[in-house]
């Protein structure tokens, strides 16, 4: 472990260093055309320029996922057939922010609007609705007279303007006023647009209004998650966090109304936060709002009373087969649910199941549920599913799971059943709740299942409470290895304690007879090498005495850590491609064995792969395999392996050059480990901000992150990496020298650990700061033992900016570009410019610079020294760029000369020159003269 001590002295070190038409058809513009649902009170929510913080911005809700529908809409408005439009849909999903969308797309001068809206309260009275369109003095007891009195009146200023009749929620319109709608339309006196509720009934006048084939129609569905997400944070005003992204959709299911009411409720409570990169819940749960639970109140009470039973059983039950279901209400009252889409049917496996049809009906009909009432209904139903004789693997957990909910007991041996059945679900919480029922630990394998769900739950110190004590009174030497390995691991995981989990490995050791148990110690000891910054030593341990494949004398949980710390340990070495044959065999492993592992989620596999595929240049993979497995996790619920999958996404993306990108990953990153109590992650997680703010030219940001990156410990399989942020926040503020002296520092510790992947990506930034020589020989070294792609365009990218060979440069800037790496291909091209800008080649370095423009596009906005070189700059020389950088940052003459061991006469020598070639007098025109993007302190 001495990297770990050498550390301590290096800290030191580093610590100095639409619209609402009037009658008239003249249009102004009302808020309530802006929300992306159909709004709960049509007043509207109050303008933007009234609005005092988020939550009030947050009311107002652009238009999104919706062009196939618009596109239909004016398809429909230039056929001279039309007669009606009507959108369709459920309540929610936006039919009338859909229409107001359209009717601010009309030509105000030629179109008439007017605006109905149909309301139950109106429907009880014939014409109620339409009654402002009546002229007065209309005697409509003459239906022929009436109906021409009318028509002559929308007529209004003749053929040449058109009327158009908007009818918000049609379905509810009385009869009479239906069939005058129609008559005016076939009459070709109005254009009909309206909103129709699907899932219910509609009379014989209704139907007549809303078909035929003047009549278009369209059907708006909920949103699908990639809209939800472009919703949120156009309205939020940032980026949204890929958990609370996937909380929120799921909670609403898309429907718009749900959602906005959800952000609302999170907003007010204080629930839904915005940590300064990302919009993240602090809740599983968010809040509802009480126009949300209102709303909710009313759909359900749209059912009829008898149903009340079987939807609260469902809600407390989740989902019930669908026989229990009719057992409890008539079968024309479950149609009666399932038309109005309150409840849904669906088959699992043989048998049918019953659920309600949104999260959300659940929620507000427990909250209604007095005690004694879901006591009554959750015995019942356990009781009624004991009598079917647990007949499928998942009636344990809900017998149980039921009988502790309403009399905090139940039966031992069902408790022990039933977290069994919450383990393999990846439901850790549930776990820890049937456990901690049991009257005590009933044996070694209640306890493993009860620490390491303890562990997926963050609670350390419990987890390693309960597995040394199921490790001491384990009954035999199987089961007491089971919890050697689970709690070395524990510790491992826990701050920096791998010297004590060492040492529980050597004390079981010392106690342990069998060959096959000696192994077994002998490849946990080796993964906690590997993930203690010891990549070579552990991997010798893993080449002796891990098979290929799980066998009978392999514990499936240890050969699946063995597996993933190979992987990481070959990536590290630059064995590569059998880094990737090994993540692959161990994520395929690991999803055929996950009922028989007590380790988490097979997607657990993922950061290994997604780690070693990155290294052998195989970029879009890498995110792709990523990102899948990050979205299993958030659906699983597993926190666990989020941060570090997050960690290694973000950096990823970093190395793409998405700068936006892997500062959302980072702070995923960041959100996840928190909420677990992992420290680890952390530290890489903050000095990769630090890296992406100060390429965004944010330099607050950049210092702030750098400096809380120091709160937490060091990740010892990434040895260097978390000097990245100290030094890019030297090179934004010119001081490359700096720069480059902490990067060779940081080189030098992952070198000493034998962690060749980190020390060739410290390398490569050392080349683009100006050292490209020294980078470049280290590179070719680290290349020749190497079986990764990465780390040959690495040494051929140093190669080349050592070499200023412009026509190589351009070769390297394609080949990154072609994997991926499109930054670090801008900068090749970037540089060939400058280069043959030097050499007065202009038409070269005009295509260069085009090239290099193409590739820096998709950067985000990330600004690097190479890049800050413009043509103005390059007629500079690489010591008074560097001495012309430092002086734009602000350094004194003196400073200057102190950090690059030069003379304070030779550093103005340089300036004056600098000053000459650029044609300014004094540092004050240094910026704007090499058009540095000035840092936002």
């Amino acid at each position: 472990m001495k990297a770990t001590r050498d550390r301590a002295g290096t800290e030191s070190r580093r610590t100095a260093g639409a619209s609402t038409c009037s009658p008239t058809g003249r249009r102004r513009r009302c808020t309530t055309c802006t929300n992306n649902l159909d709004t709960a009170d049509k007043d509207g929510p109050l303008p933007v320029e009234n609005a005092m913080d988020v939550r009030d911005s947050a009311r107002l809700w652009p238009l999104v996922g919706r062009d196939v529908e618009l596109a239909a809409f004016d398809s429909a408005w230039t056929d001279p057939r039309f007669r009606g439009f009507v959108i369709a849909g459920p309540a929610g999903v936006g039919k009338t922010r859909m229409a107001e969308e359209w009717l601010s797309r009309l030509p105000s001068r030629s179109v008439t609007v007017s605006r109905v809206t149909a309301t139950e309260a109106a429907r009880t009275v014939p014409l109620g609705a339409v009654a402002h369109l009546i002229p007065v003095g209309v005697d409509l007891s003459d239906p022929v007279k009436g109906f021409a009195a009318i028509s002559a009146a929308l007529s209004g200023r003749g053929r040449a303007v058109q009327h158009l009749l908007f009818v918000d929620d049609v379905h509810l319109l009385d009869s009479t006023s239906t069939v005058l709608l129609r008559q005016l339309m076939d009459a070709g006196v109005i254009r009909l647009v309206a909103t129709l509720r699907t899932g219910r009934a509609l009379s014989d006048a209704a139907r007549a209004l809303t078909r035929g084939d003047a009549v278009r129609r369209v059907d708006l569905g909920t949103l699908d998650q990639g809209n939800v997400k472009l919703l949120l944070e156009s309205v939020l005003g940032g980026a949204i966090g890929r958990r609370t992204l996937h909380e929120l959709f799921t909670t609403s299911q898309g429907n718009a109304l749900y959602l906005r009411e959800l952000v609302l409720g999170g907003l007010t409570a204080n629930t839904l936060v915005n940590d300064g990169q990302t919009w993240q819940s602090k809740e599983r749960l968010l809040t509802r709002t009480p126009v949300l639970t209102e709303l909710i109140a009313a759909r359900l009470d749209a059912a009829d009373p008898r149903a009340r039973p079987a939807l609260e059983l469902l809600a407390l039950c989740g989902h019930l087969p669908l026989p229990d279901v009719e057992a409890a209400i008539p079968t024309d009252v479950l149609e009666d649910l399932e038309r109005l889409a309150i409840i849904r049917t669906r088959h699992d496996g043989r048998r049918a199941v019953a659920t309600l049809a949104h999260p959300l009906y659940a929620e507000v009909l427990r909250d209604e549920l007095p005690p004694s009432r879901r006591r009554a209904l959750l015995l019942a139903q356990a009781e009624r599913t004991a009598r079917h004789g647990l007949r499928r693997h998942s009636d344990a957990l809900h017998i149980a799971s039921w009988k502790l909910a309403a009399t905090g007991t139940a039966d031992a041996g069902l408790l022990v059943r039933a977290a069994t059945v919450a383990r393999h679900a990846h439901d850790y919480q549930q776990v820890v709740t049937l456990l901690d029922a049991l009257p005590e630990e009933h044996s070694t394998s209640v306890g493993l299942m009860r620490g390491e769900a303890l562990r997926e739950l963050g609670q350390w110190e419990k987890a390693d409470d309960v597995l040394a004590l199921t490790e001491t009174n384990a009954a035999d030497e199987s089961q007491a290895l089971a919890a050697t390995i689970s709690r070395a691991m524990n510790l491992l995981w826990t701050g920096n304690r791998a010297e004590t989990a060492l040492e529980v490995i050597a004390a079981a050791r010392r106690r342990t007879r069998s060959p096959a148990g000696r192994r077994l110690l002998r490849v946990n000891e080796g993964v906690v090498r590997v993930f203690s910054g010891e990549p070579s030593e552990g991997l010798h341990v893993l080449d002796l005495e891990l098979p290929e494949r799980i066998g009978q004398d392999m514990d499936i949980d240890a050969w699946l850590w063995g597996a993933m710390a190979k992987s990481i340990s070959m990536t590290a070495v630059g064995r590569v491609t059998e880094a990737v044959a090994w993540a692959e065999r161990a994520y395929a492993l690991h999803r055929e064995f996950d009922e028989h592992a007590l380790l988490s989620h097979p997607a657990a596999s993922v950061p290994p792969l997604a780690l070693a595929l990155t290294e052998h240049a195989r970029i879009d993979e890498a995110l792709e395999v990523g990102q899948k497995g990050y979205d299993d996790l958030i659906s699983a619920r597993t926190l666990g392996p989020q941060a570090w999958l997050a960690l290694i996404i973000a950096r990823t993306e970093l190395m793409a050059g998405r700068v936006k990108s892997a500062t959302r990953w980072y702070a995923e990153s960041v959100t996840t480990a928190s909420a677990r109590r992992q420290t680890k992650p952390q530290r890489l997680a903050f000095s990769g901000m630090a890296v992406c703010a100060a390429l965004s030219g944010d330099l607050a940001a950049a210092d702030e992150a750098a400096a809380r990156a120091k709160d937490y410990p060091a990740v010892e399989w990434f040895p260097g990496e978390d000097y990245l942020g100290d030094a890019w926040c030297l090179a934004a503020r010119g001081d490359r020298k700096g720069a480059r002296d902490l990067l060779l520092e940081a080189a030098g510790l992952a070198r000493f650990t034998r962690h060749g992947s980190s020390e060739a990506l410290l390398l490569t930034d050392l080349a683009r700061l100006g050292g490209a020589e020294e980078a470049a020989t280290r590179l070719a070294e680290i290349a020749r033992l190497s079986q990764g792609k990465l780390v040959d365009l690495r040494t051929g990218y140093a190669c080349a900016l050592a070499s200023q060979d412009p026509g190589r440069l351009l070769e390297v800037a394609e080949e990154l570009g072609q994997t991926g790496l499109r930054l670090f291909a801008g900068e090749a091209a970037a540089a060939a410019a400058t280069r043959w800008r030097r050499s007065g080649r202009s038409r070269y370095a005009a295509g260069a610079a085009q090239q290099a423009q193409h590739y820096i596009t998709s950067c985000e906005g990330a600004h690097t020294p190479i890049l800050a070189l413009t043509e103005t700059a390059s007629a500079l020389t690489p010591r008074e760029q560097e001495v012309a950088l430092l002086a734009a940052a602000g350094r004194a003459s003196r400073d200057i000369a102190q950090a690059l061991h030069l003379s304070v006469r030779t550093v103005n020598n340089h300036l004056q020159n600098a000053y000459t070639k650029l044609g300014i007098s004094n540092r004050r025109e240094l910026t704007s003269a090499l058009r540095i993007a000035t840092p936002r302190a």
